[in-house]
């Protein structure tokens, strides 16, 4: 199940359409005083980007959906869930406790939503680098690029050349 692809080939377009329509739920929830709706929706707003970014000769492992995707979506929401249960619980007080010297509210906040998500994206990256975003093939095929660009452009230096030194 996991070891699957999907094709993104044609949906780049659509992707953005979700991006901007989702940034427009966001800023109409938050205008209307809905701010914690608000924040859960925009978790979603690096869904589109990421699988655009993600993706290799249009299309995506499904296993990048899960991890990273899915273990950063969880700990974003989490982390805003887990903000705002004690950010209520607390309110008007202070707590009787603090985690790593922080407000419970913050902590779930550093923990999960900063610590949580960057680790997540990072070791990602180590884990699926080679395999995921720079496939060895995806590589060379760049380097084969690279030497004919260099190539054309190396004749097309030796053409003006001779032009200039003939006239």
């Amino acid at each position: 199940m996991l070891d699957g692809e999907i094709d993104v080939e044609g949906m780049t377009s659509k992707l953005m359409l979700v991006s901007g329509v989702l940034w427009t739920a966001v800023l109409g929830l938050g205008i209307a005083g809905h701010w914690f709706i608000a924040l859960l929706v925009s978790v979603f707003l690096f869904h589109p980007w990421f699988v655009i970014g993600a993706s290799s000769n249009g299309t995506i492992s499904t296993k990048l959906l899960v991890y990273p995707l899915g273990i950063w979506t969880g700990l974003q929401l989490s982390a805003f869930v887990l903000t705002e249960y004690y950010s209520n619980a607390f309110a008007g007080g202070s707590p009787e406790f603090l985690i790593t010297g922080m407000h419970p509210s913050f902590a779930a906040v550093y923990w999960l939503y900063w610590v949580g998500g960057f680790m997540t994206v990072t070791l990602a990256y180590g884990i699926y680098f080679r395999t995921h975003f720079l496939p060895d093939e995806e590589w060379d095929r760049f380097l084969k690029e690279v030497e004919q660009v260099n190539t054309e452009s190396e004749t097309q230096d030796v053409d003006e050349s001779m032009e200039v030194s003939s006239q």
